[in-house]
């Protein structure tokens, strides 16, 4: 004789936890807006490392793209003509940063402009489609482009790991500026490693 299938059981695995999927989005838009604050303290700190106008009231009022690219022209002037050994190093990796955050901006602007769709069997929900209602079209082609994306909780976890790949260097590089500050022409000679190395 068989043993009965329990169906509760089964309908318990595959449905969607809707909870933990939502968190890992909030836990990705706190990651990025903290990523992008960095930034600004990487900005207020060359622009006046002495901290005699408190509080900074600069790049407050910038995209994302547009305070990302004020802050990297800032570091690649002021980190070019430092007399460190390891400047053009530095200069690359912090560019690497800045690409890499402009890449997950999109993902973000992506993920938060999207309608959820709920995909549902038998009552519960069984999956999340993400869709961005702005229709795009090929211009070679002409064909309507969807831009669609089952969403899962390793989706989402990809993209936080992504994250703090860019946020310990960041990081990092905001460091070796408070020792090197005031920034005259040679720096403290104190090295701060950009990245772990891989174990």
């Amino acid at each position: 004789m068989k043993p009965k299938r329990n169906r509760k059981t089964q309908s318990t695995a595959q449905r969607l936890n809707t909870d933990k999927l939502y968190q890992r989005i909030g836990e990705f838009v706190v990651c990025f807006q903290w990523i992008e604050n960095k930034f600004r303290e990487i900005g207020w700190l060359i622009l006046d490392p002495m901290r005699k106008q408190w509080p900074p009231m600069s790049f407050r009022d910038l995209s994302n793209k547009d305070l990302l690219d004020q802050v990297e022209s800032l570091f690649v002037r002021l980190v070019g003509g430092l007399d460190v050994e390891d400047r053009e190093e530095r200069i690359q990796d912090f560019k690497a940063i800045v690409a890499g955050c402009h890449e997950l901006r999109q993902y973000r602007n992506n993920l938060l402009h999207s309608a959820f769709i709920e995909l549902k069997g038998g009552g519960e929900v069984l999956g999340i489609l993400r869709s961005n209602p702005k229709v795009k079209t090929d211009p070679a082609t002409g064909d309507v482009l969807f831009d669609q994306e089952a969403l899962t909780e390793d989706a989402i976890s990809k993209q936080l790991r992504k994250l703090g790949e860019l946020a310990f260097p960041l990081g990092q590089h905001y460091l070796e500026l408070i020792h090197w500050s005031p920034f005259d022409s040679s720096p403290k000679r104190i090295n701060v490693p950009i990245r772990l190395p891989r174990i």
